[in-house]
């Protein structure tokens, strides 16, 4: 799990660290609490790891810009 990992924007990560930060953005809400299964998300490969982490980082950037548009709107009102 700590194997040295270069993901496709050349960032030098492990496995570990990957399930660290999925783990992270899903406890981004405080209402709810997720705990991974380090053995389950062991069986996944790094390539699989970096695409739920990106495809996370997305969805959450997509949330920031929605609350930004309706921050700006009460602005306008």
């Amino acid at each position: 799990m700590n194997t040295p990992y270069i993901t496709k924007n050349g960032e030098i990560t492990t496995k570990a660290q990957l399930i660290s930060e999925i783990e992270q953005l899903l406890n981004v809400i405080p209402a709810s609490h997720t705990t991974l299964s380090p053995a389950v998300m062991d069986t996944l490969s790094c390539v699989d790891l970096e695409n739920v982490r990106d495809n996370l980082l997305q969805k959450s950037n997509d949330v920031i810009a929605q609350n930004k548009q309706w921050l700006l709107g009460l602005v306008n009102e």
